[in-house]
C-alpha cells in the first residue's frame, strides 16, 4: 500500500520534556529518520533544571518547535503542545522514548485507508532496559476493537497495556476526548486514553512496529507517594465509570474489582490509610475489591476478610 500526496497528512509529535538532557538528542534525531516525511515536533520544556531545553533548542528547524510550559506538570506541557500543534493527527511521546523507523508512516496507512477522524490507532511496545536489552512484556490487545472502548475493556482485563506513543489519532479524537486532565499526578495516560477509546469509533492496531519504552526509573510511572497512589484512584473514579456506562453488567464490575484489587495487593500496606477511598470506589460501582486469583490469598481472604488477608500476605510476605 503506497501513500499518495492527498494522503499523507501532517502529523504532529507532541513532547512534555523534563530533566532528560541525557536522551533529548536521541529522541529528536530518532524522530527525525522516520520514513514518514510530514512530521512536525513540538517540544514544551516543562520547567526543565538541567540543559534539556538548550539542547531542544539547537534542534529547532522548519520541523522541530520548541516552547517554554506556561503552566507546570507533565499534563499542562501536552495541553500546550497540543495547542501549538498544526497537525492533523496527533502522536503524544515522551521525551525520552522512541519507536519503530516506518512507525508513524504505518500508522497513518492504517488511520488514512481503514479510518475516521473519531478512529485510534495503536501498536506494541517494547521496553529499553539500561543495559541495552530489550523485553516485549505479554500482551494479547494487538488486534481491532469496534468499538474503541473494547481496547479499554481488554486493557482492565489484564491484556496487555500501552504507552502514550504506542497511539496515533485524528487531532478531531483528542478534542472529543477534552485533553489531558492537569490535576492528575499518576496514571495520567491511563486516564487520558481512556477517555479518548471512550469516544473512538474504533481501534485499529497496526503490529510490525514499535513504541519504545526506555527504563529509566525517573518520571510519573515511578511516584509511590500516598498523593500518586491517591490520584490514581482518582483516575479510577473516571475509568470505572465509562465501563459500567459502557456496559453495566456483573461481567464488567468483576472485570473492574479485579483491577483494582490487583493495585491494592501491589501497593499494600503504602495504601493502607487510602483503603476508605477504596470502598467508597467499589459500592459506587457495586463491585467487590478481587485480589489476584491465587489460593493462598483467597484462603486468608475467606477466613479473615481481604484487609486482614492482605495484612498477612505482606507480614508473610506471600
Amino acid at each position: 500500500m503506497s501513500m499518495t500526496s492527498k494522503a499523507t497528512p501532517l502529523v504532529s509529535i507532541c513532547i512534555p520534556m523534563y530533566n532528560v538532557s541525557e536522551f533529548i538528542e536521541e529522541t529528536l534525531q530518532r524522530i527525525l529518520k522516520q520514513s514518514y516525511e510530514n512530521i512536525e515536533i513540538v517540544v514544551v520544556d516543562d520547567h526543565c533544571t538541567d540543559n534539556s531545553y538548550s539542547l531542544a533548542r539547537g534542534y529547532e528547524s522548519d520541523k522541530i518547535r520548541v516552547y517554554k510550559n506556561t503552566k507546570k506538570g507533565g499534563n499542562a506541557a501536552r495541553n500546550y503542545a497540543f495547542e501549538k500543534a498544526k497537525g492533523e493527527y496527533i502522536k503524544f511521546m515522551d521525551a525520552d522514548d522512541y519507536c519503530s523507523d516506518t512507525m508513524v508512516e504505518e500508522q497513518v496507512k492504517r488511520a488514512v485507508y481503514d479510518g475516521t477522524p473519531d478512529t485510534l490507532v495503536h501498536s506494541p511496545l517494547r521496553m529499553l532496559d539500561p543495559d541495552g536489552s530489550f523485553f516485549d512484556p505479554p500482551r494479547s490487545i494487538d488486534k481491532d476493537y469496534s468499538p474503541g472502548i473494547e481496547l479499554l475493556v481488554a486493557i482492565w482485563k489484564r491484556e496487555g497495556f500501552n504507552i502514550p506513543h504506542s497511539h496515533l489519532m485524528h487531532r478531531n479524537l483528542v478534542i472529543k476526548a477534552g485533553g489531558w486532565d492537569e490535576n492528575i499526578v499518576k496514571n495520567q495516560d491511563g486516564e487520558f486514553f481512556a477517555r479518548v477509546a471512550t469516544k473512538a469509533d474504533k481501534s485499529l492496531s497496526v503490529n510490525n512496529v514499535f513504541a519504545i519504552w526506555r527504563q529509566t526509573k525517573k518520571g510519573v510511572s515511578t511516584q509511590t507517594s500516598l498523593a500518586a497512589h491517591s490520584s490514581v484512584i482518582d483516575t479510577y473514579e473516571v475509568i470505572t465509570k465509562r465501563l459500567i456506562e459502557y456496559k453495566n453488567s456483573q461481567e464488567m464490575r468483576t472485570i473492574c474489582g479485579q483491577y483494582i484489587g490487583g493495585f491494592v495487593y501491589e501497593n499494600y500496606p503504602q495504601i493502607k490509610s487510602l483503603l476508605p477511598k477504596i470502598d467508597i470506589l467499589l459500592k459506587r460501582i457495586d463491585s467487590s475489591l478481587l485480589l489476584p486469583n491465587r489460593k493462598i490469598i483467597k484462603m486468608l481472604r475467606f477466613i479473615f476478610g481481604w484487609k486482614r488477608a492482605l495484612k498477612l500476605i505482606n507480614k508473610l510476605k506471600l
